[in-house]
């Protein structure tokens, strides 16, 4: 029901005076939810003779109900009109309403509302859709006149002559309402307890009359739409379960190879590939060297410095600081001093090697050729521990795509069958659609400019609508954010009430909607699954 109008009857009701006593006040006259309450209600102020605001509070109850029934009412029509639209036009849901009704058609011969279409036990496809188009037609009506009764009402409650004395504005009101309902004018009652009496009785014969519809023109029911999957079921369950018991030991098989295969791929090419990668990583330099052990390159370094040292205290002739200096540019590669030592002994080589002076630099630089050599394959140590690193890892990645992939691919498969999302992306994207429907609905009405009550009704409607839709929206945008869909619902009833308001022109509509489009037409976007964001 359109939020502003309630709450100006609603406030309306409690500004009465207070009740008479054995009579009911305003807040147990609006959790009636029947007319036949509310008729109990007026006895009720009748019996114990009641003053004249005792019935108006009736009467304003009644205002309440009646716009609520014509709310709902509407929005049922216009579901079941779609229902029937979305028949008219595929021929594949006009086949399976054919299948779902093919029971009853061949069951009973003396159904009016099939019987009424035209259809029987030999109907057609086509004959479904002729069928649905009719009773579509039917359902438009009914809305187009639903639409212009909540008009009338709305318009005589903001019509009301708000100075006149109570009786007489209660009783304009009956009429204008016995007047909406039925479509002609009310007999002349000369009280107002007749007046509501009148209002109450045409309230029930315009519920009677829209039940009387609905029976007509409604969907079919739960059970006429499942009973084939009913049927199917059972079926489908027998053979498939006939079908593993007779291929159960193929079956079997295959899951044994499944299991193997996924067995294999997870230990031998990923677990036990992963260990060994890890064990490469946690290696230390020292536990890496096969090729050279780093002992023996120490042991090799110390003696190449002890012989450098000995050469330089023996024919150098140098002291302690000179020796220590000779020592630091042999553990950094420099033998400087040695090779001018030999150079000097290669010019006379064979007095050289009688007094012993060549051999000394000779077995020096064979001793620093075997560190150097050391130093390389130590070296060559490290480059292939690398290369073993990354080729470990290169097998290893496309083992874990595989392995990703068959854990995604799972988990999906079970989100799937727990997961209730879908559910909820539907419901999402219903209530962006009928925004989108309700304001574009009002965007027209808004440029057309028509006058009378039946475009009023209409807007009304698309109000509720458009309210309900959005702040379903704003829920699901604002992810429980109680305070800020709060404010933002806030702002929704205010351009919802200047929309309601009986006094704007349709021009001042058309700029409320024109707002609404610019502020509210994110949460209208329904492209990627029924994501809702605020951002």
């Amino acid at each position: 029901m359109p939020t502003a109008l309630r709450a100006a009857l609603e406030q309306a009701l409690h500004a009465l005076p207070r009740p008479t006593p054995g009579t009911w006040d305003a807040s147990t006259l609006l959790k009636l939810r029947t007319c036949a309450a509310l008729s109990a209600a007026l006895a009720r102020s009748r019996s114990r003779g009641a003053h004249d605001a005792d019935v108006a509070r009736v009467v304003m109850a009644t205002y309440v109900y009646l716009l609520d029934t014509l709310v709902v009412a509407a929005c049922a029509l216009h579901e079941s009109h779609r229902y029937w639209q979305g028949i008219e036009g595929s021929t594949t849901r006009a086949g399976v309403l054919w299948l779902q009704t093919l029971p009853h058609r061949l069951a009973t011969t003396a159904w009016p509302q099939l019987r009424a279409a035209g259809l029987g036990p030999g109907a057609s496809v086509s004959d479904v859709q002729r069928a649905a188009r009719t009773k579509g037609q039917r359902l438009q009506r009914a809305h187009e006149a639903m639409a212009r009764t909540l008009g009338l009402i709305a318009t005589a409650w903001h019509a009301r002559a708000r100075g006149a004395p109570l009786v007489s504005q209660v009783w304009r009101l009956c009429e204008a309402a016995q007047e909406a309902l039925s479509d002609h004018a009310p007999e002349q009652e000369p009280g107002l307890m007749d007046a509501a009496a009148a209002l109450l009785d045409a309230v029930a014969q315009h519920e009677a009359s829209v039940s009387h519809l609905m029976r007509a023109c409604s969907p079919p029911s739960a059970l006429t739409r499942v009973w084939p999957l009913l049927v199917a079921y059972p079926l489908v369950s027998w053979a498939l379960v006939r079908g593993l018991y007779a291929h159960g030991a193929t079956l079997r098989a295959q899951a044994a190879w499944i299991r193997d295969t996924v067995q294999g791929l997870v230990v031998h090419w990923v677990y036990e590939p992963l260990l060994r990668l890890f064990d490469t990583l946690r290696a230390g330099r020292a536990e890496r060297a096969q090729l050279v052990r780093g002992e023996s390159l120490s042991a090799n370094e110390q003696s190449l410095e002890r012989m450098v040292a000995s050469l330089g205290r023996d024919k150098l002739r140098l002291d302690g600081e000179a020796l220590a200096a000779l020592q630091a540019q042999t553990r950094a590669g420099d033998l400087t001093p040695v090779l001018q030592l030999y150079e000097a002994a290669i010019r006379a080589p064979l007095r050289a090697l009688l007094t012993g002076t060549l051999v000394r630099p000779v077995l020096i630089q064979v001793q620093k050729a075997k560190v150097d050599l050391e130093t390389a394959l130590s070296g060559i140590e490290w480059v292939l521990r690398s290369q073993e690193l990354v080729m470990g890892a290169m097998g290893l990645a496309p083992a874990l795509a595989l392995l990703y992939a068959l854990i995604v691919g799972v988990r999906r498969g079970v989100a799937a069958l727990l997961d209730r999302s879908p559910q909820q992306v539907r419901r999402t994207q219903r209530s962006q659609i009928d925004a989108w429907e309700a304001l574009r609905r009002m965007d027209a009405l808004c440029a057309n400019d028509a006058p009378g009550a039946a475009p009023y009704g209409h807007l009304l409607l698309d109000v509720s609508v458009l309210g309900r839709a959005l702040e379903s929206l704003l829920r699901t945008a604002c992810r429980g954010d109680r305070v800020l869909g709060q404010r933002l619902w806030l702002e929704v009833r205010a351009d919802l009430t200047q929309l309601e308001s009986a006094s704007a022109s349709w021009s001042q509509r058309h700029m409320v909607v024109a707002r609404m489009w610019r502020s509210w037409g994110r949460l209208l976007a329904w492209e990627r699954r029924g994501s809702v964001t605020w951002a």
